[in-house]
């Protein structure tokens, strides 16, 4: 049957094509005849009152008699409030045979469209191919799941210490945002998740380590003196990098208009933009450059400090390209992230022996620095763009030697003794 579908399709489509066939055409008298069947099987009169307007019952199951009586002003807007009586109510039964799987779709779609960022709607994609799209769960009819549904799912998903705590809260917001969605569409009037207990999954999760490896400083001093003497476009920018605490983004976007003197303003960012499918695939990856920084926040728009050794590398670069527009160019377009780090990793850290971290740990590496030579949180915050202290305490990797912790703590502690 598929398969018979499928060629009368590709046949209306040929027949289109040729200019033989009118699809648009083809579709109207499709949906007459759907509308006369409709019209066909109700199971009430359609009358004229003697004051000229036309009546009939529609079916309602909240009635006395399971039925509400309409009037309209002519018997074809009689016959239009049948047929989209009929059809709401179909929607709605089809609503209600939903499953979580395809529910997530219609919700990805929806998302998609009022502008939720590709690169949030790909990571909840990820998430759901990784735990959701193999599990039964996923084919449970929402409007029947219930709190012994989930805790189950979420045992499933938890057992062994298979999935670390980040990736759990991941699963959580996913779901979250499914039955929301059933709510908006009436599917449901409750979110089924707010009456779990996630405390009870926490135990549960893969023990994680904070210590995201930094760049040590041995290791930044190999790096900077490797590259040293390689006035390339790519190695410029790792070496600026280095000097700087700002995200790839901000870095390969700087333009010549934003050195000014010792410091260096942040005002613009790289962004990389995939639109998703009706089918949930992604488009090829497109590259802009905008005048805002990641999270929207007024914090994002900053100036840094430029040290003597960051000028002379912006010196050394502006001379490569010194109509360039962008600090960092190549051929005439900017550099980007993607390219970075792949010479970050295979021209840099390759022949040196040093494990590949991206841009990002960088970043890391630099607001650790400043933090552990004595630069104040707020102002640390600051220089890295973020709103909120918190989010900078995230950033700070143990740099100090244990050997330097002890003998600072013998110091601070041991006075008098």
């Amino acid at each position: 049957m598929e398969n018979k579908k499928l060629y009368l399709l590709n046949e209306l489509d040929f027949l289109n094509a040729c200019g033989i066939l009118d699809s648009e055409d083809v579709l109207n008298k499709i949906e007459v005849m759907n509308n006369n069947a409709i019209l066909k099987q109700h199971p009430y009169a359609i009358t004229e009152g003697t004051n000229g307007r036309w009546y009939t019952y529609l079916p309602d199951s909240t009635k006395p008699h399971g039925r509400k009586q309409i009037a309209k002003s002519t018997r074809k807007k009689i016959e239009e409030a049948i047929i989209a009586d009929y059809k709401k109510k179909i929607e709605i039964a089809n609503l209600n045979l939903l499953s979580i799987e395809k529910l997530f779709e219609l919700w990805m779609i929806w998302r998609r469209d009022t502008g939720t960022d590709p690169k949030t709607i790909k990571e909840n994609k990820n998430d759901w191919n990784c735990f959701l799209r193999e599990n039964s769960f996923a084919q449970k009819k929402v409007v029947t799941v219930e709190m012994f549904d989930i805790e189950t799912f979420f045992l499933e998903i938890t057992i062994n210490h298979a999935i670390t705590y980040k990736r759990l809260i991941n699963v959580k917001s996913l779901l979250n945002g499914i039955f929301k969605h059933a709510i908006r569409l009436k599917l449901i009037q409750n979110n089924p998740m707010r009456d779990v207990d996630f405390k009870q999954f926490q135990t549960r999760c893969k023990p994680t380590s904070s210590d995201k490896c930094n760049y040590t400083l041995e290791e930044r001093k190999k790096i900077l003196d490797y590259l040293c003497c390689n006035d390339e476009e790519y190695s410029l920018a790792v070496q600026l990098a280095f000097y700087l605490c700002v995200r790839i983004g901000e870095l390969l976007s700087i333009k010549r208009t934003d050195i000014q003197n010792d410091k260096i303003y942040i005002s613009r960012s790289i962004r990389k933009h995939q639109t998703m499918n009706d089918d949930l695939s992604f488009s090829g990856v497109e590259y802009t450059i905008e005048e805002r920084i990641k999270g929207n926040q007024t914090e994002g728009f900053r100036y840094i400090p430029l040290t003597a050794q960051a000028k002379k590398i912006i010196d050394k670069t502006i001379h490569l390209y010194p109509e360039g527009e962008y600090l960092f160019m190549r051929n005439g377009k900017p550099l980007f992230a993607d390219s970075f780090n792949r010479y970050l990793k295979n021209k840099v850290c390759a022949p040196l022996n040093i494990p590949y971290r991206s841009s990002h740990q960088i970043r890391f590496t630099v607001a650790t620095m400043l933090y552990e030579a004595g630069v104040p949180l707020n102002q640390l915050s600051t220089m890295l763009g973020h709103s909120d202290t918190r989010t900078t305490f995230h950033y700070i990797r143990q740099q100090t030697s244990k050997k330097e912790t002890y003998d600072i703590m013998k110091n601070v502690l041991d006075v008098n003794r």
